[in-house]
C-alpha cells in the first residue's frame, strides 16, 4: 500500500512517459481510465485501512508477546486500562531506538482479545502480523464492565459455593442489561467446593466450575 501522493506520482509519470497520441479522444479515454483506476485503488486502500482498525471485544485477558510474532512466547495477564504498560512490566521489553512505536503496538487477535507486541523498527506491526490494529475502544462497554465486576467478586470472595456464585452472576447479568447470556455450572457441587469463573465472551457463556478445596 503506497501513500496517496506516491501513487498519484507513479500514475503521472506513466502518463508523461506515454507519447502523445494522434487521436485526442483516445488519449482522453486512457487518462480517464487511469484516473478511475487510481480512484478505485485509493478507495480500496482506505477501506482496507478502516477494516484493519478494530475495537477489542473480549476484555477477559491481555496477551503480551515477547517478540513481534504471534508464535513467540506470551504471557496472559488481566486486561488493564494501560495495556502496554502492563505488558512492559511483565515482559521487560527492551527499548528500540528510532522505533515508530516506542511504547509497543496493540493489536486485536482473532478471538477479539487484545495483544501487546514490543517496540520494533517495523511500521504497521499489526498489519505485518495479519491482525487488526486496536482502535482504542471497547466494542461492548457493558460487557467489559460486567467482566470486571464478575472478576472482582470472585477475587474478593475466593471460595464461594456454586449456588452463591450462580446467583451473583445472574444478578450482574441483570444489572448490566446483558441479553442471551448463559450460566453453566460444572465440576464439584460439594458444599465445601470453591467456585471458579470462566468467561467465554464469544459464546456469551459464563462458566462456574466447582473445585474441591484441599484438606
Amino acid at each position: 500500500m503506497f501513500p496517496h501522493d506516491r501513487l498519484f506520482g507513479r500514475i503521472q509519470s506513466v502518463l508523461e512517459s506515454e507519447p502523445v497520441a494522434k487521436n485526442p479522444q483516445r488519449l482522453w479515454r486512457r487518462t480517464a481510465t487511469m484516473s478511475i483506476t487510481a480512484i478505485l485503488v485509493l478507495t480500496g486502500t482506505a477501506a482496507a485501512l478502516s477494516f484493519l482498525r478494530s475495537p477489542v471485544r473480549d476484555t477477559t485477558k491481555l496477551s503480551c508477546f515477547e517478540r513481534v510474532s504471534i508464535t513467540s512466547k506470551a504471557a496472559v495477564v488481566p486486561y488493564a486500562l494501560d495495556p502496554l504498560f502492563s505488558c512492559r512490566s511483565v515482559m521487560h521489553w527492551p527499548e528500540v531506538p528510532r522505533s515508530p512505536s516506542p511504547a509497543g503496538s496493540l493489536c486485536v487477535l482473532g478471538d477479539g482479545s487484545l495483544a501487546g507486541f514490543p517496540p520494533s523498527r517495523k511500521e504497521h506491526v499489526c498489519e505485518v502480523l495479519g491482525l487488526a490494529t486496536f482502535n482504542g475502544h471497547v466494542k461492548n462497554p457493558e460487557v467489559a464492565a460486567f467482566e470486571r465486576s464478575a472478576q472482582t467478586i470472585f477475587n474478593q470472595r475466593p471460595c464461594m459455593t456454586l449456588p452463591t456464585a450462580r446467583r451473583e452472576i445472574i444478578r450482574l447479568i441483570g444489572r448490566f442489561g446483558l441479553t442471551r447470556w448463559r450460566v453453566r455450572t460444572s465440576g464439584s457441587d460439594s458444599l465445601i467446593a470453591c467456585a471458579t469463573l470462566a468467561l467465554e465472551v464469544q459464546s456469551r457463556t459464563v462458566g462456574i466450575i466447582g473445585v474441591k478445596r484441599k484438606s
